[in-house]
């Protein structure tokens, strides 16, 4: 690690840091190691929430089901295969589509998340692909809170 992540990483260490030396260690007992786990667990969630904002719930779904990928396929690098003309011409028709929904009061997430997916499929600078990806991951969380509001968290 360089010098700016440990850096980013000092606000956590000192969550840490304070959780064991908070936590009592009962002498002639087995449990403390337990203890210490779940105040470590509890603290370093708060400190994430705090951190990562409302969404970290869904981040952590999404960072285990990244997991689950990477444990049965191993990382992959694909091309991207974006930016050719008929990707082009198929996200100015997903724009196009989504204002006129919202226009007439009918948009949707799912027009949302399309015109989002039809943009980045039609960027084939690395950058600016990169960017729009982060808006498909963006609206695809923003989804799934709504979904989360709507059912009260039971569609999990």
């Amino acid at each position: 690690m360089n010098a700016d992540q440990l850096a980013e990483l000092k606000p956590l260490a000192a969550v840490i840091e304070a959780a064991i030396a908070e936590t009592p260690i009962r002498l002639g007992t087995d449990d403390w190691g337990t203890v210490l786990g779940a105040r470590l667990l509890a603290d370093v969630a708060a400190y994430m929430g705090r951190t990562l904002g409302p969404d970290a719930p869904i981040l952590g779904e999404i960072q285990a089901e990244r997991a689950r990928q990477d444990a049965k396929w191993g990382e992959k690098n694909h091309p991207d295969g974006t930016g050719n003309k008929s990707q082009q011409d198929r996200a100015e028709a997903a724009r196009r589509w989504c204002e006129s929904a919202f226009g007439s009061g009918y948009g949707t997430w799912a027009d949302i998340l399309t015109e989002e997916v039809a943009e980045a499929e039609a960027e084939r600078v690395p950058a600016r692909l990169r960017a729009e990806l982060i808006q498909v991951a963006a609206v695809a969380v923003a989804w799934i809170g709504a979904i989360d509001r709507r059912t009260g968290g039971e569609a999990r």
